[in-house]
């Protein structure tokens, strides 16, 4: 059965014990002895006998009560002892024992390893010089006549330098312990670099986003705003006291439909990152526009805690790319009024050669001819066969003359076009073409009855005319193909050839009239055009146009 000392006793120390245990039996030795011995001795004679021996007895009994004390309180201490040490030994936490002079006299694995060092006399043979930073070396000193002055230090941080050159930040606390009873300093030191590394981190974050040339908000998943920046407030005009605890509505300016506020939630709720541009409200009813990026923030478990909102005030260039847009559509009116104007300016062209000069030549062939008749009839055997030769000579020439004004009046305005669409008037041309230049082709159509506008069709006319007089001149090709298609909504030319082609990576000839000509067809229409080329492999024109 486990004893229990009296309270008071408890609160004693040892020392303190043993003199009172010891004065309160001499008290009741003194007071009690006799009577106990008369009780049970009653022989007289031996009773006084025994009172010689009392004194003796006394000491006896005393002391080997003493001794069991004594003995019991040095084993506890012992075990005290030995437990304090192995807590020290096997500490995670560096742990020094210095003497009252500095001394280090004992020093745990711990301790040892946040310097690199293996053991206590390397620790102690390398100056304190060496183990401080510069600054941390100063501070030490002053410690150090501090306590010489009887001020001394308990609580501190300290930089080292390990033996391996690393610095580490520590936390120090000093306190009095007894080490073999004799007084030392219990010196605990804690490894706070990475705590320290953390803190400098978050120092540097905050002071990015204070600093931060956009706007920074952070709410809780509710939408409440937690935190704001100074640009915020610079953005807005409200103050950090007016935003916080309230709802990043009170940026709205309500032009964002209530489905579109829902997605957003929707989309960031569920862990993901959403951008947009919003049309947003200040304080004094403003509006601005903003580049708005909301990111979630999780927790170590994996849970949304809080959003990160950046707001990058993009009104000026909203407004400049408006104010592009609009000169953008007026230039795109503009040419297209003066595409317009030329081909009309062609269409003329062509008529006028129509009417006017193929009239005249059509009808200089036939009064060549009925001349020609009269001229026969009227001289001799002997010169017809030469008049006749002369005749024939113009009525070929006029044919050819015909024939070009026919292929002029087609180019500036081709009436296949208008009558039998692209895919035929194509066919014709690259007969057309072949011929002249004796350059095969091949044209190849996903669907011969693709339905074009009049535009579309001119448009395609023109730049698949430009490609082949672009082929025809540069390319010393001896095959171009030529493919029409409709794709996913697209209408598409393309139109390559085996020729020499030409470096991409040079620049573009600023006079290359030709190709500004294809760009600003396909820009009316909306599409695309992409020119590729690789030298000895020929070059491929595509265009792009929506369709239908």
């Amino acid at each position: 059965m486990k004893t229990h000392n009296p309270v008071f006793l408890k609160n004693f120390k040892f020392e303190y014990k043993i003199t009172l245990i010891y004065f309160i039996f001499g008290i009741l030795w003194i007071l009690f002895s006799d009577q106990v011995l008369d009780l049970l001795v009653k022989d007289f004679s031996l009773n006084a006998k025994l009172q010689t021996f009392k004194g003796a007895f006394f000491i006896l009994v005393t002391s080997g009560f003493l001794y069991i004390l004594v003995r019991k309180h040095m084993q506890s201490l012992m075990l005290s002892e030995l437990n304090f040490y192995r807590s020290i030994s096997d500490s995670p936490v560096g742990i020094r024992i210095v003497s009252v002079e500095g001394i280090t006299i004992y020093a745990n694995k711990a301790f040892l390893n946040i310097y690199d060092f293996n053991d206590l006399e390397e620790f102690t043979s390398t100056p304190a010089i060496h183990r401080y930073t510069t600054e941390s070396y100063i501070q030490h000193q002053n410690r150090k006549k501090r306590r010489k002055e009887g001020n001394e230090v308990f609580d501190y941080e300290i930089s080292i330098v390990s033996k391996n050159g690393k610095i580490s930040h520590i936390k120090v606390s000093r306190k009095e312990v007894l080490w073999n009873g004799i007084l030392h300093f219990q010196v605990i030191n804690i490894d706070i670099t990475d705590q320290r590394n953390a803190e400098e981190q978050i120092r540097k974050l905050s002071k990015a986003v204070e600093q931060s040339p956009v706007a920074i908000c952070i709410t809780n998943p509710g939408g409440i705003i937690e935190y704001v920046n100074p640009r915020t407030i610079q953005l807005t005009g409200y103050s950090a006291e007016e935003l916080i605890n309230e709802n990043v509505s009170i940026f709205s300016s309500d032009e964002q439909s209530k489905e579109e506020y829902e997605h957003m939630w929707q989309i960031i709720k569920s862990g993901n990152i959403w951008s947009n541009e919003l049309h947003n409200k200040k304080k004094d009813g403003e509006l601005y526009w903003e580049s708005t990026t909301i990111s979630p923030i999780f927790n170590t478990s994996g849970q949304i805690t809080h959003f990160l909102t950046i707001k990058e005030d993009i009104t000026d260039r909203k407004r400049a790319q408006i104010a592009l847009n609009n000169s953008e559509e007026q230039l795109r009116k503009f040419a297209s009024h003066l595409q317009n104007v030329r081909e009309e300016e062609k269409v003329a062209l062509a008529r006028e050669i129509h009417d006017d000069l193929g009239q005249t030549l059509v009808a200089l062939k036939i009064d060549t001819g009925m001349l020609k008749n009269n001229v026969i009839k009227s001289v001799s055997s002997i010169d017809w066969e030469k008049i006749n030769t002369k005749f024939d000579y113009i009525v070929t020439l006029t044919d050819t003359t015909i024939k070009t004004a026919r292929r002029i009046m087609n180019g500036l305005r081709p009436e296949l076009l208008e009558m039998n669409g692209f895919v035929t008037t194509v066919l014709s041309y690259l007969r057309e073409f072949e011929d002249r230049h004796q350059i095969r082709s091949e044209f190849i159509s996903e669907n011969f009855t693709i339905g074009m506008n009049s535009q579309q069709s001119l448009v395609f006319f023109r730049i698949f005319q430009e490609a082949l007089n672009n082929v025809a001149k540069h390319s010393k090709a001896t095959l171009v193909k030529i493919h029409l298609s409709n794709k996913s909504g697209k209408l598409i030319l393309e139109i390559c050839d085996n020729g020499i082609g030409f470096d991409q990576q040079l620049p573009v000839r600023q006079d290359s009239y030709g190709m500004i000509g294809m760009k600003e067809r396909v820009i009316l229409l909306e599409g695309k055009l992409d020119i590729t080329s690789e030298v000895g492999h020929g070059t491929c024109v595509r265009v792009e146009i929506p369709y239908p």
